[in-house]
């Protein structure tokens, strides 16, 4: 399929899938189209997936969200997938280390909470950016997050 036809495609039914319209079928297609996107996505970031994984859980989209690191660090995210985010935060934190965060994907809405480890940190001059791997995530928080990033991808493949 055209690859502009199938975005579109994508688009109106992540849509009603948003809405609360979709039926179990169009659910299932929704879920492979999503992978399918998705394994795109993280094949043009230079990534692979894990054995056993799902793209959608690894492809990254640089997007602005509030976190919060352990009750203490009000940042917001660089980028952002299911299994992590990265944020520019002016903090001592050691790779390894384990972290609450709280994530906000809307202004209303209840945030996401869990733990995190940090994965990565590359200190710059008066900031440090830090990745983190997200460790735990309730299945629906999950949802809610790869929804939210699905919609920035298609924000930008207008």
């Amino acid at each position: 399929m055209d690859p502009t036809k199938w975005i579109a495609s994508f688009r109106a039914l992540h849509q009603r899938v948003g809405r609360g319209e979709a039926g179990e079928e169009e659910l299932r297609r929704h879920k492979a189209m999503r992978e399918e996107l998705a394994a795109s996505l993280v094949a043009s970031q230079g990534q692979e997936v894990p054995p056993g994984g799902q793209a959608r859980k690894h492809f990254r989209v640089p997007q602005v969200f509030p976190v919060e690191v352990n009750n203490v660090y009000r940042v917001v995210t660089k980028d952002i997938s299911r299994s992590g985010f990265s944020a520019m935060i002016n903090a001592t934190l050691e790779v390894g280390q384990d972290v609450a965060y709280s994530l906000t994907l809307a202004r209303g809405a209840p945030p996401i909470t869990g733990r995190a480890r940090v994965a990565a940190v590359t200190k710059l001059v008066g900031t440090s950016r830090i990745g983190f791997a997200i460790d735990s995530i309730n299945e629906a928080d999950g949802e809610r997050l790869e929804m939210a990033l699905f919609d920035a991808v298609l924000a930008r493949l207008k």
